[in-house]
């Protein structure tokens, strides 16, 4: 019964395998920039990897579209062999609009 939210710049993402670490996203939602750099510059990254938060994230983009290509792109996506489960955050912060 998984459903991704209301479409937000915020990312929720669970079921992240143990060694997962910030650099990893960069590559994973790289595609949806036009580089690498691009990436960096654009996404912030909350990975919590203690206590009972652990396994999961929160991937902040620059815009709802880009978080939503992102999403379709990598939801399932089994990522160092567990299936990345992709939301929408339900953040304050998903409620502000890009200008």
């Amino acid at each position: 019964n998984y459903t991704p939210g209301n479409p937000a710049s915020v990312l929720y993402i669970k079921n992240l395998a143990k060694d997962v670490v910030h650099d990893d996203f960069y590559y994973v939602f790289g595609s949806v920039f036009e580089s690498l750099d691009a990436a960096r510059s654009g996404l912030s990254i909350k990975l919590m990897q203690e206590g009972r938060m652990r396994g999961q994230a929160f991937v902040t983009f620059p815009s709802v579209e880009l978080a939503q290509r992102a999403l379709n792109l990598a939801h399932g996506y089994a990522f160092k062999g567990k299936p990345m489960i992709i939301q929408f955050g339900r953040s304050p912060a998903a409620t502000k609009t890009s200008s």
